[in-house]
Formats: C-alpha cells, structure tokens, sequence
C-alpha cells in the first residue's frame, strides 16, 4: 500500500463489521437501528459489507447508535485517527505555541505532503512555520509573511466551516487589530450557525483571547482590558485555569502600560497559578511575553 492510499477517507473502507459490532454491544436490534432511516434488509447488507450508506443515511444511523462520526472513525482506524485526521486533531488540539513543539508537528506535516496534495494541511504547515517564527522572534510582521497565502485562500470563501474558522483563529495574530476584529466577527457570525454545538464556544473565546494578544500588541490597552474582563469570566466558568492565568498577566501588562502599578499584581497572579497547577512551560513563555510587550518599542 502507498503513502497515497494509506491516506484515503476512512470513509473509502466503511466497517459493516464495525457497526454490528456496536449495535450487538448496546442490546439494539437491525430493526431499532434502520428504522425511519432505510429497509432493515438493507441494513442488513450493509453490515454484511456487500452494499454502502450514503453519507447521510450513514450519519442517521451513527446517530441511532449514539455515537459521533469522530468516534466511530477513531475506532474504525484501531482506535487511531488517519495521518490526516491526526495532524488536523493535532493543530485544533495545540493550547500553547511551543516553536519546539510546533517543530515536531510541522515535521509531521511535511512527511505528509510529501506523499499527499492537500489544501487543508498545507495551510496548516503554512501557519506553524508563521508561529515557530513568531515563537522566536516576537515579529509579527515576519511571520505574516508565512500565513498570507492561507489568508487569500480562505477569504475567497462565501462561508466557513469548523476547519477553516480553526485555520482563521491561528493566523488572527499575524493582523492588525482593526484587520483581526473584522476577521473576527465574520468568523463568529459564521459560528451562529452551530450554536450547542461544543467546539464554536471554545472557539469563540479563543478568537477573543487572540484578539486581547493584538490589542496589546497594537496599544489599545482600553479596549484589552474590555475584552479581558468578560474573558476573565468566560475563563472561570469553563474552568481554564491556564488560560485564565495568562488573562490575568495580560490585564497586568495592559494596566501596566495604562500607567496603573497595580498591574505588577496581576502578572504575579497569573504567573503564581500556573507555578500551583505545574503548567512550567507555559508560565516560561508567558514570562517572555510580558518581558516582551514591556519592552516593546511600540508600546512605549
């Protein structure tokens, strides 16, 4: 088997077996399962593997068997994902922008392309080599120049999904401020869409918690303080100690450069929690951070 087709959509080589499997676990019968959705003599063949779903009917029985297409192909794969599927769950799955870890995935990626053509994660190759730069330089207008093309790419489209909105969020550093809240709210309105659906809330604060970076970065220290409280929050409700450490290092920076020496106190708070839930390398990078931003020519 070549790189190629060792790549294939999961979805190429659907399991029958695999769906008889879970349905035998959870005590449901052929007739449960294919009700409302097709015959249970076509059910049947299919998990007999000598006929396939459609997308949709396939998802409807997923559905039925109450468990999600990522889960059923996380087992189908023995529970792995796919060299995609990996690398894609690898990039929406990074907290922290480690330049030594982020070299290790981007290694990842460029075996893959090696042997594939693929959009997706050639702008994902396109992002860390932009965020190793910005990793260890602190430039954002350098590492820009890596993440531009993702950019045209991805404004030509008339809508956003999850991948792309994913894809946008990583490169909203790389912008100005002005630029980041315009990408930001078409990214948001684009997730109205899939409200309850778990992932858009963690992206919503993510996209906000970027922003913060920006506004920083930009000398709009009145509007980051803003946005920080309401992140601050958000932080306390979905339990993100460590990102809610890094708010609170921010509002200190942003107090700090507002001329408030109270700020000193909120990057000790931020720094003191992430030493109490051992997150050493973060509180590392978040110390250059606020080093960097208080030393930043353009925010003097």
């Amino acid at each position: 088997m070549d790189h190629f087709e060792e790549n294939l959509a999961p979805f190429n080589q659907l399991s029958g077996k695999l769906l008889r499997k879970i349905r035998e676990s959870k005590g449901y019968t052929q007739k449960h399962v294919s009700q409302g959705i097709m015959r249970q003599s076509t059910y049947s063949k299919i998990e007999r593997e000598e006929t396939e779903p459609s997308a949709p009917k396939l998802f409807a029985i997923l559905d039925r068997l109450e468990i999600s297409v990522e889960e059923f192909l996380f087992i189908q794969g023995d529970y792995r994902h796919s060299k995609k599927g990996n690398i894609i769950y690898e990039f929406v799955s990074q907290k922290y922008n480690v330049p030594e870890e982020l070299e290790k995935l981007k290694s990842e990626v460029t075996d893959y392309l090696h042997y594939n053509e693929d959009p997706i994660v050639q702008d994902i190759q396109s992002i860390y080599e932009g965020l190793i730069i910005f990793g260890k330089t602190h430039d954002i207008r350098l590492a820009r120049k890596h993440v531009q093309p993702v950019w045209d790419r991805l404004e030509s489209f008339d809508e956003w999904h999850l991948t792309e909105i994913y894809l946008v969020n990583n490169i909203l550093y790389f912008f100005n401020a002005d630029s980041a809240i315009h990408i930001s709210d078409r990214a948001i309105t684009q997730l109205e869409r899939y409200e309850g659906f778990r992932a858009s809330n963690s992206l919503r604060f993510n996209f906000q918690f970027n922003l913060v970076y920006l506004l920083i970065d930009n000398g709009q220290f009145d509007k980051a303080l803003v946005a920080l409280e309401s992140l601050i929050l958000y932080a306390k409700q979905l339990k993100k100690h460590d990102m809610l450490a890094v708010c609170y290092a921010r509002k200190g920076v942003s107090m700090l450069k507002s001329g408030n020496t109270d700020g000193n106190l909120w990057i000790k708070r931020g720094t003191n929690m992430l030493k109490v839930i051992e997150e050493d390398t973060l509180k590392k990078h978040l110390e250059e951070e606020v080093r960097a931003f208080l030393k930043h020519p353009s925010l003097r």
